[in-house]
């Protein structure tokens, strides 16, 4: 399954913003029901997660 989605749809998901309500839920069904590729998928995804939640944060003020 590698790269079966795009950086830019995994960033969008990450945000809340991927309007592609068909790629959310493969996104989300590839993850809960851990098909194949979910591993590597939620590596990827982690570092959108991470990153989103850094720049947050450092908007913020907040010192996480």
């Amino acid at each position: 399954m590698k790269n079966k989605f795009t950086d830019k749809e995994l960033m969008a998901f990450a945000d809340g913003e991927l309007d592609n309500l068909h790629t959310s839920m493969d996104i989300l069904s590839v993850l809960i029901d851990k098909k194949k590729g979910y591993e590597e998928l939620g590596k990827r995804l982690q570092v959108y997660t991470t990153t989103r939640t850094a720049l947050l944060n450092t908007l913020l003020g907040e010192k996480k």
